[in-house]
């Protein structure tokens, strides 16, 4: 049965948002056991996803140049979308949104993401679900729950990067990864400094975790002014970084690409997230992993859809003046 079909799945943006495709590719293998089925993103996280997607029998692409039954676009370029088209695949389906959606896919829905109170991850399976309901199945999602399997080298590579920075096993670690590209609102300086201060007091070594980017480089240099001592993880690639989480107690960050990593490795994670609609962890928590994710925001109904509205709110600022101390302290398991 679907020994022919062919099914191509786009997702071609960042790291956490391809993190959270992955339960559509598990939902799809399952209710198609025999097809053929390809995933699309950038090719910078191929090597991150090779091995869970071997063992998923999902071949890893850059290009749609097969003759496909189906396709599910989750994300992309307009030119990704004429390239489904062009193609001639009979049965294109993704998010209604963008003008060249309407005009290049033959099934959609208008999902609302930022307002809907669905996580990310599930708006990607009911997508998923309608594709398979164009190919003949109709059978709704349950949750299989998924990790991104060990990768040796990459194993071996963070363990000795740890131990050149003094952590050996079996030392639990808290890692913060406090850096992000600014898509949502982060804590302050002194928020992470006082979480770090906590979690050493439940007896865990503080590594700090960052990327290339210049927040992150920004925030690491501030943190060592106070911290000259801590210990640093810079300049690894993602199957390193992944393998590095993996070794941890538990990693804490803001709503970015690391904090899903984290949680796709199969290890505790504090998310701190911001009260607004279309940056609250209800949407953009990690989802889809083997535990649990524990997140922490600011309770207050907040009045802003997009963007924080500054000093116009009274809320202001949300984001340090909750006591995340009680908050992490009814954190339970971590």
């Amino acid at each position: 049965m679907n020994q022919d079909l062919k099914i191509l799945v786009v997702r071609r943006d960042r790291l956490g948002d391809v993190l959270m495709a992955l339960p559509s590719l598990i939902y799809l293998r399952r209710v198609f056991p025999s097809a053929e089925i390809d995933f699309s993103c950038q090719k910078e996280l191929h090597q991150l996803l090779q091995e869970f997607c071997l063992g998923l029998h999902i071949g890893l692409v850059e290009s749609c140049d097969k003759k496909y039954g189906g396709a599910l676009f989750l994300n992309g370029s307009t030119l990704d979308l004429w390239e489904i088209f062009k193609r001639g695949i009979s049965k294109r389906v993704g998010l209604f949104l963008k003008p060249a959606s309407f005009l290049f896919l033959n099934k959609g829905i208008r999902q609302k993401r930022s307002s809907n109170g669905k996580n990310e991850a599930e708006c990607n399976l009911e997508l998923a679900e309608l594709l398979a309901a164009q190919l003949g199945v109709n059978e709704k999602n349950f949750p299989v729950l998924g990790i991104l399997p060990i990768q040796r080298e990459s194993r071996g590579k963070a363990i000795r990067v740890l131990e050149s920075l003094g952590v050996f096993e079996p030392t639990e670690i808290a890692i913060f990864h406090p850096g992000m590209r600014g898509s949502a609102l982060n804590v302050s300086l002194e928020t992470y400094l006082k979480m770090m201060s906590e979690f050493e007091g439940r007896g865990l070594k503080i590594v700090l975790s960052t990327g290339p980017e210049k927040q992150d480089l920004e925030i690491q240099r501030e943190i060592l002014k106070y911290r000259p001592g801590l210990p640093v993880i810079s300049g690894l690639n993602l199957s390193e970084l992944a393998e590095v989480f993996r070794l941890a107690k538990l990693v804490v960050a803001p709503s970015t690409g690391p904090l899903h990593l984290a949680h796709w490795v199969g290890i505790s994670t504090v998310g701190l997230y911001s009260p607004i609609k279309s940056q609250h962890s209800r949407r953009w928590a990690p989802w889809g992993g083997k535990v649990p994710a524990k997140v922490v925001f600011p309770s207050i109904e907040c009045p802003a859809e997009k963007n924080c509205l500054g000093t116009r709110c009274r809320f202001f600022n949300c984001m340090d003046r909750a006591d995340w101390k009680q908050l992490l302290l009814q954190i339970e398991s971590v």
